[in-house]
């Protein structure tokens, strides 16, 4: 199983990054701010004790959507990165609070269960972000997960998730040319949301990713995901102007979930991002092409004005050159994935 390396490509952006970023995009622009509290699994009421992740709310004008940056659970852990649509988007005056649609509380089990018997509850909420017309998933450990709102509105009967299908996946550290017995493998559940009609798919560490769910139906017999490529991807750090020797690599490998005929991305962090497969095929792997990178800012829930200490993340934006896809992922090794415009 062959694995790309973007270094080469990168290696003459690290000659002329500075330029590059500035000469090869638009830019983005900040919108608004936002608070969401998350219950934790088991947690029925919102309390003065429940979590608030801060999120910030960016367009990228180069795919004319909108960015969600979470802050992270705790740190040195990846900050949630999400991507929807930008139509609605205004200029951060006014800035309504999200409303609260409903929760989930899903079952995940680890790597190697078969069992649902000893398996952690996970809770995510789900808001609708009515300054942009988003929905936005959001799990207890700060991974999120945005949609278009369109015509959903908040259920007046909460359904619960329906499972659907489990999935084990292997993720190569970047580096790590074979599969072992030491590659990290990781639990995923798949669920379906009956109040949106998405596809919910939660890792055994919280990460989640949404994917409209259609006309798919739960598999009567599960098959296993099959891999179809991976690659290395550079991701430096907010005020790192040019790719060097010490910029994060992060391992990222692709499989399709044949059971909903989507394609899973995940990094080596355990953060997932899942995109409807279409009638891709797998391929000869090449090499994925780095187009820009990005800077943001994202205060903490309770930190009502920018300054200095507030934290940044970087971003870098590839184009999977195998599916047509394009991989956003930050310095904390969070990635979201969308199709090129």
């Amino acid at each position: 199983m062959k694995r790309l390396s973007a270094w080469g490509l990168l290696a003459l952006a690290g000659l002329f990054g500075s330029f590059l970023w500035a000469q090869d995009s638009k830019g983005i622009s900040w919108k608004h701010g936002l608070s969401f509290q998350v219950r934790k699994a088991g947690e029925n009421a919102f309390t003065d004790d429940t979590k608030k992740f801060g999120a910030e709310v960016f367009l990228d004008k180069d795919i004319s959507q909108a960015v969600y940056i979470t802050e992270p659970l705790e740190a040195g852990k990846p900050a949630g990165v999400g991507l929807g649509t930008s139509g609605k988007l205004g200029d951060g005056a006014d800035v309504k609070a999200p409303v609260l649609f409903h929760a989930l509380e899903v079952r995940v089990r680890k790597a190697g269960e078969t069992s649902f018997e000893k398996a952690g509850k996970i809770s995510s909420e789900i808001f609708k972000d009515v300054n942009a017309e988003n929905l936005v998933y959001i799990s207890e450990k700060g991974s999120i997960a945005v949609m278009p709102a369109g015509d959903i509105k908040a259920p007046d009967k909460i359904k619960d998730p329906v499972w659907f299908h489990a999935l084990e996946l292997r993720v190569r550290k970047a580096g790590d040319k074979e599969f072992d017995d030491k590659t990290k493998k990781i639990g995923l559940e798949v669920y379906k949301d009956e109040n949106t009609n998405q596809l919910f798919y939660i890792t055994e560490e919280g990460f989640i990713a949404i994917t409209p769910a259609g006309s798919t139906s739960k598999p009567a017999k599960v098959e296993n995901p099959v891999w179809f490529h991976a690659f290395e991807v550079k991701a430096r750090k907010a005020d790192e102007k040019m790719f060097g020797k010490d910029t994060k690599t992060y391992g990222v490998e692709v499989y399709k979930d044949e059971n909903a005929n989507t394609l899973i991305y995940i990094s080596e962090t355990g953060s997932i991002a899942v995109v409807p497969a279409a009638g891709t095929s797998k391929q000869p792997a090449k090499e994925p092409k780095w187009l820009y990178g990005r800077s943001f800012r994202v205060r903490k829930a309770n930190e009502k004005d920018f300054n200095d200490m507030t934290a940044k993340f970087g971003a870098e934006v590839y184009k999977d050159e195998n599916t047509g896809n394009l991989v956003y992922i930050t310095d904390t090794g969070s990635l979201v994935v969308t199709r090129e415009k």
